[in-house]
C-alpha cells in the first residue's frame, strides 16, 4: 500500500513546474457544491489554471488528484499558503485519487493565487503550484429604463453594478450612429453621459470591459456584459449653446462689455448685435446683448456681452434672438459685480460694530454687505471659517470666524475671490480683569490664596508681623481656553489703630503682571517689567508692620487699575494676649498690715507709685483689657502727707489691681492688693485699698 503524509511548511529552493505533471496525475479537479473544474480546461499565458467563480470571499473547496497508475509515487504534501487553509486531512481514496479540503480566503476577482504541492515521482522530489484565477459575473444596468433627452443636449444617467471598481471606463466620448455616449467614473460609482444625434426611439448596447478575465463560450475574455440603453431623442428647433463661464456681471452705469465664449454656430454674423431675452416667443425682458467678434480654434465664438437685467440660471433658459427670431438657447447668471461695501463684527451677547479687533481663541460672527456676494468666496486664513448657508443673498453674507489660540500675526487679511482687500481683522491681546486666583498673601502664617473663603473674615495674628508679601503665580492667568492677558493692579494698604484711627495709608499703583511662558500668548505680551513674582508691602509703608501695637489693624485691598472686575480685601489684626506698660498712680487710703506681727496699722495717706504693669486682654471680648492687672515697682508711702508725724517710707512692692474696664479717660480709680519691702522701716507690709491711677 502506498504511503502518504501531510506536512505544512514553507520552501524556497525547490523547482516549480508550470505544466501539469502527467507523470504524477492523470488530471486534477476542483470541486464545490455541484461545480466541477478541471485543471486543463483553461490556460493563461500558456499556464493551466482553475478559473473559479466567486460566490463569497471565503469558500470551502475540495481538490482531487487522480493517480496515473502507470507511475508510482510517494508521498504527496499540500504546503502552507497565504490564501488558503487545509481544513481536512489529505486522504487517498482507494487507489484512484487523493482528496484534500481547503478553505480559500479573501477571494477577489482577478487576484490569482497558487496552491502549493510537493510529491515524489520515482524517487525524485518535485514541487508544484496549482494556479487559481477567481472571477465574478457582474450585472450592469442603467438606473433608468427609459431615458428622454433633446437632440444635441447632454444627460447623465447612473449605471448600477455591484462591482463598479472592476469595470473599465472610457477616456472620452464614443461616437455612435444615433447617440454618443461616455462611460465614466463618478466617485466610487459609474455614470453614462448621453448626447442625442438623431430623433426618435433609440435602443443600443454599450459594451463594457472588465479588469479580470472570465470564461465566455470556452475562452477567457475580459469582456463584461453589455449595458442596454433605451433613449427617446426628442426633436428641438433650438440648439443649446454652452457658455464658458457661469456669471456675467451687471454694470448699470458704465455699460462696459464683458467677454464670453459660445459654442460655434454658423448662423452668427461677426460684429452683429443679438438680443438675449428670457422667453422664447414674443418680446421678453432684455437680459443682455451679444456681439460675436471672432471664431476660435476650440469650436467656440468669442463674444462681447452687455448686461441690462439680473438673471439666474434657476429662473429658466435664455434665448438668443435676431430681429425677433429665436436662434438658439443658452443660460448664464447676470449678477452684480462682486464688491464689498461694509464688514461688521458681533461677539456673543453684543451688538454689531465696525471695529474689527479680535482676540486669540475667540469666536465671532462677521456680516459682509456688498454686491455679487452669493457667487463670491472669502478667506480668513489662518482662522477657521464657516459660511452661514441659511442666510445668504447677493448683497449680504454671514461668516462664523474662530481665531486660533496661538495665532502668530498681528492682523488677518480678508481675501475676496482670491484678491486681498483693504479689510483686516486686527489681533489684540487680552487685557481683561482676571479673578485673583493667581495672588497669594503671606503675613507670617504661610502663603494663603487671596480668594480663599477664610480671607473673607478678619484674621487675628498673635505674632509680630515682620512683613506682608503678595505673591503672583503668573501661570494661573491664562488657563486652558480662557485668556486674560496683562493684569494691571492697584493695592491700597491702610494701617489703623485699635480705636480705628488712621495711622498710615498707601496706594501702590502700576503693579503689572504678565502671564508666564505656559501661556500660548506669552511671546506676544509686550508689557515692560511685567514679570513681577512678589511685592513687599513694608517697602511702601511708612508705618512698618513690625511696629504695630496691640490690636492695630492692616486693611489691604487688591483691585484692578481699570476699576472693572473683582476686588479682594484682607483685614489683619495684631492680636495680643497681654500688654506691658509703666503706670504712675496715687494709691490713697491703703490699709497697711505688718508682716511680722500681722498687726493692722493705720490707713496711709496719698502715696505715689511707679509700676511696671502687665495688662491682660479678655478672651471673649476682642481688644478689651481684662480688669485684673499685676505690676512691680516703687511705692512712696504718705508721699503727699505733710503732717509732722507722718510716717514716710519708700518700698519695693508687687501690687495687683482691679481697674474699671469701661473707663476710657486717663484717670481711673483702681483697687490695689499686694505687698512689699520698705527700706526705712526695714519691714514687710501687706497693702490693700483704693487709689488714683494716671496714664500717660
Amino acid at each position: 500500500m502506498r504511503r502518504f503524509f501531510i506536512g505544512l511548511f514553507l520552501f524556497s529552493s525547490s523547482l516549480l513546474f508550470s505544466q501539469l505533471p502527467h507523470d504524477a496525475f492523470s488530471h486534477v479537479e476542483l470541486r464545490f457544491d455541484t461545480l466541477r473544474l478541471s485543471y486543463t480546461d483553461y490556460k493563461i499565458s500558456d499556464e493551466y489554471t482553475f478559473v473559479m467563480p466567486i460566490r463569497q470571499t471565503h469558500e470551502e473547496v475540495e481538490l482531487r488528484f487522480y493517480i496515473d497508475t502507470a507511475h508510482s509515487f510517494v508521498p504527496l504534501e499540500v504546503l502552507e499558503g497565504k490564501h488558503y487553509d487545509v481544513t481536512d486531512s489529505l486522504l487517498i481514496i482507494g487507489d484512484s485519487f487523493y482528496r484534500v479540503r481547503l478553505k480559500l480566503n479573501d477571494l477577489l476577482p482577478g487576484q490569482a493565487f497558487s496552491v502549493l504541492l510537493a510529491f515524489d515521482v520515482e524517487g525524485r522530489r518535485r514541487n508544484y503550484e496549482l494556479q487559481v484565477t477567481p472571477y465574478v459575473n457582474p450585472k450592469i444596468a442603467m438606473a433608468e429604463e427609459s431615458i428622454e433627452l433633446f437632440n444635441g443636449e447632454e444627460k447623465t444617467v447612473e449605471v448600477v453594478t455591484p462591482f463598479p471598481e472592476y469595470v473599465q471606463v472610457n477616456e472620452d466620448w464614443v461616437e455612435g450612429d444615433n447617440v454618443n455616449y461616455w462611460l465614466r467614473r463618478d466617485g466610487s460609482g459609474l455614470q453614462l453621459l448621453l448626447q442625442g444625434k438623431r430623433t426618435g426611439e433609440q435602443v443600443f448596447s454599450v459594451p463594457t470591459t472588465l479588469k479580470f478575465v472570465r470564461p465566455i463560450n470556452g475562452a477567457l475574455l475580459n469582456k463584461g456584459p453589455d449595458i442596454r440603453v433605451s433613449v427617446n431623442v426628442k426633436p428641438t428647433r433650438l440648439r443649446f449653446l454652452n457658455v464658458d463661464q457661469e456669471h456675467v456681471f451687471f454694470d448699470s452705469e458704465s455699460r462696459t462689455a464683458g467677454e464670453i465664449q459660445l459654442d460655434y454656430d454658423p448662423r452668427f454674423q461677426m460684429k452683429q448685435t443679438y438680443r438675449v431675452e428670457d422667453v422664447s416667443d414674443g418680446g421678453g425682458r432684455l437680459i443682455a446683448e451679444i456681439v460675436p467678434k471672432s471664431t476660435l480654434g476650440n469650436d467656440k465664438i468669442l463674444c462681447d456681452v452687455y448686461s441690462y437685467s439680473y438673471h439666474r440660471i434657476s429662473d429658466g433658459y435664455l434665448y438668443i434672438k435676431e430681429s425677433g427670431r429665436t436662434l438658439a438657447m443658452t443660460n448664464f447668471n447676470v449678477v452684480n459685480l462682486p464688491m464689498i461695501q461694509e464688514i461688521a463684527m458681533m461677539r456673543e451677547g453684543g451688538d454689531w460694530t465696525d471695529n474689527l479687533s479680535v482676540y486669540p481663541g475667540e469666536t465671532i460672527e462677521l456680516r459682509i454687505r456688498g454686491n455679487g456676494l452669493s457667487i463670491s468666496e472669502f478667506d480668513f486664513t489662518p482662522c477657521k471659517q464657516e459660511r452661514d448657508t441659511t442666510r445668504i443673498s447677493d448683497r449680504i453674507v454671514f461668516y462664523t470666524i474662530t481665531v486660533p489660540r496661538d495665532i502668530d500675526r498681528r492682523k488677518v487679511s480678508v481675501f475676496f475671490n482670491d484678491d486681498i482687500t483693504q479689510y483686516d481683522l486686527r489681533i489684540r491681546e487680552y487685557k481683561r480683569p482676571a479673578p485673583f486666583g493667581f495672588v497669594t498673601i503671606d503675613f507670617g502664617a504661610g502663603r494663603m490664596l487671596l480668594t480663599d473663603e477664610d480671607m473673607d473674615k478678619p484674621i487675628f495674628y498673635r505674632e509680630t508681623i515682620e512683613d506682608i508679601t503678595l505673591y503672583f503665580d503668573r501661570s494661573k492667568i491664562d488657563v486652558q481656553d480662557r485668556f486674560f492677558g496683562i493684569q494691571e493692579l492697584e493695592i491700597e494698604v491702610r494701617i489703623l489703630s485699635q480705636n480705628n484711627k488712621l495711622i498710615d495709608i498707601q496706594t501702590i499703583r502700576n503693579v503689572v503682571i504678565c502671564p508666564d511662558s505656559s501661556s500660548p500668548r506669552h511671546t506676544f505680551y509686550d508689557g515692560n517689567d511685567c514679570d513681577r513674582a512678589s511685592l513687599s508691602l513694608n517697602a511702601h509703608l511708612v508705618r512698618k508692620t513690625f511696629t504695630l501695637d496691640a490690636f492695630d489693624q492692616v486693611l489691604i485691598e487688591v483691585r484692578h487699575a481699570s476699576g472693572n472686575g473683582p476686588s479682594e480685601r484682607v483685614h489683619i489684626y495684631a492680636e495680643r494676649r497681654y500688654n506691658f506698660d509703666v503706670d504712675f498712680s496715687f494709691p490713697a487710703g491703703l490699709l497697711a498690715v505688718d508682716a511680722n506681727d500681722l498687726s493692722v496699722g493705720n490707713f496711709i495717706g496719698v502715696s505715689a507709685a511707679i509700676m511696671a504693669q502687665f495688662k491682660f486682654y479678655s478672651k471673649r471680648r476682642f481688644g478689651q483689657p481684662s480688669p485684673f492687672q499685676i505690676g512691680a515697682g516703687f511705692l512712696a508711702l504718705n508721699a503727699f502727707n505733710f503732717a509732722e508725724d507722718a510716717q514716710r517710707d519708700l518700698g519695693l512692692v508687687i501690687l495687683a489691681s482691679i481697674v474699671p474696664v469701661r473707663n476710657r479717660s486717663s484717670f481711673s480709680l483702681p483697687i490695689y492688693i499686694g505687698g512689699g519691702y520698705f527700706f526705712e522701716g526695714q519691714r514687710f507690709l501687706f497693702l490693700f485699698g483704693p487709689g488714683l491711677q494716671i496714664r500717660f
